[in-house]
């Protein structure tokens, strides 16, 4: 499936059937001299198809666990000549980590590396919430270098074992490693609203920011329609103690089990994209995330779009109070939201 389409070139999903083509770009190409293996990249060995694959496990092919990795692969005029990939989503820290390889020296000094990462970072933040994005090439890859200055990222000021610590970052690949974030501007928290669409306003509750496990989720559309539900598959152990003495003394107490919580959703969001066009809001990229662990899918349902619109949380809290509604129970955080979007001066 085409995620994104440029200039020159689309992004396409990878697929499973994809990983030896990819794994034979990236270790047997006549590039791959300039990112891995002796004699200019010892401490980097060229990897076993196994060792890749344990690396770029089956989520990254097939979409199972879209915010923990996937790879994408680069098409020009139909031709397939390289992938471009995410690393895990870093939700608290708004990170994530970009790779690329293309299949062929031929293909390098065109540009084309440097748009697929412009592509993939702006479908991301689109669709992710996502804002800041790093590479971590070797400086020794001057080509490598070149290409993704050319697509906007730029070495950070900090001394990099900082950012690795603050960040709390894997190990790099490289002894002489340089970090480049590329940082998209937050989108608008202002909305133009279309008459002949709908939308819906969804908050969600999870168990930390660290590690999440989807509690709760509510939303309300323009059609003054609701929806609510509880979830319990989510481990109290593994809460903060901001969940445990706010957010869990107001659960109403009905929680089901998340595939009846994704069907019951799936119905009520279908309902309405069978009206009129869709689009989901909300203030986080937490919430983005919550619709994927619901859902057990990457994409949402026909018809239906996401849009973050960043709301501060001050004014959620002062639109709850104003509103009295119960702060940080989703339902109600989801009319403040609404609230706040639809009427933003009031």
């Amino acid at each position: 499936m085409t995620i994104a389409v440029g200039s020159r070139l689309s992004l396409r999903r990878a697929h499973l059937l994809d990983r030896p083509r990819i794994y034979d770009w990236v270790t047997r190409s006549d590039l791959a001299a300039n990112t891995m293996g002796a004699p200019l990249y010892p401490e980097r060995p060229i990897p076993t198809l196994d060792e890749f694959s344990a690396k770029y496990v089956n989520a990254y092919f097939d979409g199972t666990r879209p915010y923990a990795g996937r790879v994408f692969v680069i098409v020009v005029g139909g031709d397939e000549i390289g992938c471009v990939s995410h690393g895990p989503v870093d939700l608290l820290n708004d990170v994530v980590e970009l790779d690329i390889w293309l299949a062929e020296r031929r293909l390098t000094s065109r540009g084309l590396g440097s748009e697929a990462l412009v592509l993939l970072a702006d479908w991301m933040q689109s669709n992710y919430g996502i804002n800041r994005f790093l590479v971590r090439p070797s400086r020794r890859n001057v080509r490598a270098l070149r290409a993704m200055r050319r697509a906007g990222f730029r070495e950070t000021d900090l001394p990099s074992a900082e950012v690795v610590e603050k960040l709390q970052l894997p190990a790099g690949d490289y002894a002489d490693e340089v970090l480049l974030f590329r940082i998209l501007p937050v989108p608008s928290a202002m909305l133009t609203l279309d008459p002949d669409r709908i939308y819906v306003f969804v908050d969600s509750e999870f168990t930390s920011l660290q590690t999440p496990q989807l509690i709760s989720i509510g939303a309300v559309a323009t059609d003054s329609t609701a929806f609510y539900c509880e979830v319990n598959s989510w481990n109290r152990e593994h809460s903060s103690e901001f969940v445990r003495q706010i957010v869990v003394p107001l659960l109403d107490g009905d929680a089901v089990p998340l595939p009846m919580a994704a069907e019951a959703f799936s119905a009520w969001i279908d309902e309405r994209a069978g009206r009129a066009p869709t689009t989901i809001i909300s203030d986080s990229g937490y919430d983005r995330w919550a619709l994927t662990e619901l859902l057990g899918r990457e994409d949402l349902p026909s018809g239906v779009n996401w849009k973050r619109v960043p709301i501060s949380y001050e004014e959620m809290n002062d639109a709850t109070q104003q509103l009295n509604l119960r702060r940080h129970h989703a339902l109600d955080d989801a009319r403040a939201l609404r609230q706040l979007v639809m009427y933003p001066n009031r």
